[in-house]
């Protein structure tokens, strides 16, 4: 028998060289949110102490009296209790598909993994080619919150491979849990069972490792590899025509397992090594995977459309948060970028109607620019360019604001208003005071111009980092 690529001889090097690639250090994204808080802290330092304290203080917690609660009251703790949770949870979830639908804008604007991971895969970069196909969000490790998946082929190799992403709210970073060719097999237990792109000629099991989830890193790590030997297609070792060892195959099925369990002894994959049965294949096996079950994932087209609601919910449960404690946001010009899909006509028709402003364009033959005059004085511009946007300047018209925030109020309180909608610093260009609700399709952009430290011209409208 010759020797072939993928011959009973599969050890790490054969893993390697098939185009698997596991991580256990773990890769993080940090430019995507935490450079944007780092944008956002550089920018309060420069802040004075007052508006300093007041851009970053909370609101406080309601005083309550004292005093012994009844039964009706208990009841309504505890609603208010499961109620609170809910909520809490859902915002959650929100906040990882919002970070998700970044990193998915990012990868079908730029057919750009967001790691960059396609750099590790290219034997030769004049060649390369990332072809993605689609993903899927699911708790694959069962650790609460979803992953995000990503399916692509990357050339020259052109074997279909899968990318699991965490996305972290509480450290903002973004980890590469595991990335396989072909796609893992998923368990609700935290197992993978990851299969190699090719079957060895020497047994019909296609040779796979089985990886588990380890909550201490939040990675997958090894656990165990399993390749078999089939007497039926190859009777002899390859090296030195040693025949299949019939007194080892105590089942009668003419199959050997080379099963290796991590940590145990020295990986190998020789002639001696080929000695287990099926019952030690399963009793391995069932180790792992007993009472799981395979999780069936749903995958979508890698496409906007898929992803389009993903920000848009987070940033209106946001504003729904944050409205509360407020009287004014039928007038909130912001606002109207989140729940209305012809924003600028929505605003233009507000500010006539209500606040008799009134609206001309200084340039007869350009429509898509308008401005909004207030006694005489022009205090509103919509530009409907580039998404749109609307610029709000001079002075505060009755209870007009965006997103909470009006010329005239400190920059600490503009500041605190704008982070409870979402928005945080953006690390882009030397803008001072611009901040975003995110990178991906469907965010928002706002700036403001600041003198004596008072909020003077405010501009806001979409926003996507990678659009064109």
């Amino acid at each position: 028998m010759k020797e072939k690529k993928g011959s009973l001889k599969i050890g790490t090097a054969a893993l390697l060289c098939v185009g698997v690639i596991f991580f256990a250090g773990c890769v993080s994204r940090d430019d995507i949110s935490t450079s944007g808080e780092i944008a956002r802290e550089e920018q309060e330092e420069q802040l004075p102490e007052d508006d300093k304290e007041e851009s970053l203080e909370t609101a406080e917690a309601p005083v309550l009296e004292e005093g012994v609660l009844d039964s009706t009251d208990a009841e309504n703790e505890e609603n208010s209790d499961e109620e609170n949770a809910e909520k809490a949870q859902a915002l959650y979830k929100a906040q990882i598909r919002h970070y998700y639908s970044g990193v998915l804008s990012l990868v079908i604007t730029t057919k750009q993994l967001p790691d960059k991971i396609t750099e590790n895969w290219n034997h030769d970069e004049s060649d390369s080619e990332v072809a993605i196909h689609d993903f899927a969000l699911a708790d694959i490790d069962q650790d609460g919150r979803e992953e995000l998946l990503i399916r692509c082929t990357i050339s020259p190799m052109n074997n279909m491979s899968e990318m699991v992403y965490d996305y972290n709210p509480i450290s903002g970073k973004l980890k590469l849990e595991l990335a396989w060719s072909p796609p893992p097999i998923y368990y609700n237990n935290g197992i993978s069972k990851c299969e190699l792109h090719y079957n060895h000629e020497a047994g019909e099991l296609r040779p796979f490792m089985i990886y588990c989830y380890q909550s201490v890193c939040d990675s997958y790590m090894a656990v165990a590899s399993v390749v078999d030997w089939n007497k039926a297609l190859v009777d002899k070792w390859w090296t030195d025509g040693r025949p299949f060892p019939d007194e080892l195959d105590t089942d009668g099925d003419g199959i050997l397992y080379n099963i290796y369990i991590i940590g145990e002894g020295e990986e190998s994959y020789e002639y001696e090594d080929y000695k287990y049965n099926l019952t030690d294949f399963d009793e391995v096996f069932g180790r792992y995977t007993e009472g799981a079950k395979e999780l069936s994932i749903e995958y979508q087209p890698m496409e906007y459309e898929s992803f389009a609601d993903f920000t848009p919910a987070y940033l209106k449960l946001l504003a729904d948060e944050a409205g509360k404690e407020r009287t004014d946001t039928a007038s909130d010009l912001g606002l109207m970028i989140l729940n209305e899909d012809h924003f600028l006509d929505a605003a233009k028709t507000l500010l006539s109607e209500k606040y008799n402003v009134e609206l001309e364009r200084p340039e007869p033959n350009v429509e898509e620019r308008m401005v909004g005059l207030k006694d005489g004085r022009e205090v509103f511009s919509f530009d409907a360019l580039n998404a749109g946007h609307i610029s709000y300047k001079g002075e505060q018209v009755d209870d007009v604001t965006i997103f909470g925030i009006y010329p005239g109020i400190r920059v600490g309180g503009a500041w605190r208003s704008l982070r409870a909608y979402g928005f945080y610093a953006t690390y882009y260009g030397e803008v001072k005071n611009r901040l975003i609700t995110g990178e991906g399709f469907g965010n928002v952009s706002i700036e403001f111009s600041v003198e004596d430290n008072v909020v003077t011209e405010i501009t806001v409208g979409p926003y996507c980092a990678f659009a064109g």
